[in-house]
């Protein structure tokens, strides 16, 4: 589990940023891997149009987008000024040792060991080597490459995506850029209005938050217990390409970030027509469950706390909960014995805009 905590002034220890080079290694990602891509299976079509040698490579490097993305590829992610170019050339800068326990963490398995214990550790380096060799010869002779010598894997990696995105991905990045900036200000103006904690809420379900701990918690097989303030704040990178993944780096050098996907490209939850938005504005249409949304606005509770709350009993509780979530407006999650309900903003979001977007009909 990887926890962030935030202080009192948590707005001012953040930042939005967005990154070309990023964002066209989700999309390689995306193409290595396009079974659980369904979002984006227009690009993975529009790609096979793409030289057959440029896809060939592509395929042969993916090992490097594969699972695990390695952190140099945010060189200078946070950077508003900073192009693809410029990216790339920042991550040729970068110390031979760092490129190597990141691109050796391509090949491991994470669970039990690290690049950086390969680069640090010689014993740890022999044990894995020779493990690795008895089980998987091709992969064991591409890590030993890498460890002798990162740059030449570099290379041919960063030639690659420089031809890929001189192939199609510039002209992608021109049609995405636009949609990501929106969703930065969309952010920044909740977070104006409402604080950080609502603004969070609506990143993406993998992403849990608890306002009253002031905490951000995150599913991962390793655990991180994070303190975000201005000496190591923490920042948010949206992306359309990184759906339906949250990529997050808190591991030293590297700066803390949150790669997430954007509100705007991310898929709506559920259709939105007139019968949908009755359908959630009757699940609202009631004092009990408007009571329901302002206590889960704050945080996440359990049809108990809830029954307390409002003075009802658990199982009138309990109907009003089941409504308002065959409306879609609030989620479920189990902790242990307990079921907590979460209230879904993206939801709100969607039926506000649906009310604004009403036109009356033309007259006969």
């Amino acid at each position: 589990m990887i926890t962030l905590r935030f202080a009192e002034t948590a707005e001012e220890d953040i930042a939005f940023s967005v990154s070309p080079l990023l964002e066209a290694v989700h999309s390689w990602h995306v193409l290595i891997n396009p079974g659980h891509h369904a979002l984006h299976v227009p690009w993975v079509r529009q790609c096979r149009r793409l030289p057959a040698a440029l896809r060939r490579r592509m395929r042969e490097h993916g090992f490097l987008v594969a699972d695990h993305i390695p952190a140099l590829f945010e060189s200078r992610a946070g950077d508003h000024d900073a192009d693809f170019a410029s990216q790339l050339a920042a991550v040729r800068t970068l110390p031979p040792a760092l490129l190597a326990a990141e691109l050796a963490q391509t090949l491991l398995d994470t669970t039990r060991h690290t690049g950086d214990d390969l680069v640090t550790d010689p014993a740890t380096r022999d044990t894995v080597l020779t493990e690795y060799r008895e089980r998987d010869p091709g992969r064991t002779a591409r890590l030993e490459s890498i460890l002798s010598d990162p740059l030449p894997v570099l290379d041919d990696a960063l030639a690659v995506l420089e031809d890929y995105w001189d192939a199609t991905f510039a002209d992608e990045w021109e049609r995405v850029e636009p949609s990501l900036y929106e969703s930065i200000a969309r952010a920044g103006v909740r977070i104006a209005h409402q604080g950080l904690f609502p603004m969070l809420r609506t990143l993406a379900p993998q992403i849990r938050v608890d306002p009253g701990r002031r905490t951000l918690r995150l599913d991962r097989p390793h655990d991180h217990d994070i303190t975000v303030t201005r000496e190591r704040p923490v920042t948010f990178t949206a992306s359309h390409y990184v759906w339906p993944h949250v990529r997050v780096t808190c591991d030293k050098p590297w700066p803390l970030r949150i790669t997430y996907p954007a509100p705007p490209l991310a898929p709506t939850l559920r259709p939105t027509n007139q019968e949908d938005t009755l359908t959630a504005l009757r699940a609202l249409a009631a004092a009990p469950r408007l009571q329901i949304i302002t206590h889960l606005a704050a945080q996440s509770r359990s049809t108990q706390e809830l029954a307390t709350l409002l003075g009802l009993s658990p199982s009138v509780t309990s109907r009003h909960l089941h409504q308002l979530t065959q409306a879609g407006l609030t989620t479920t999650r189990r902790e242990g014995y307990y079921v907590l309900y979460t209230l879904n903003p993206a939801r709100l979001d969607q039926i506000a805009t649906a009310l604004t977007t009403l036109t009356p009909k033309p007259a006969d």
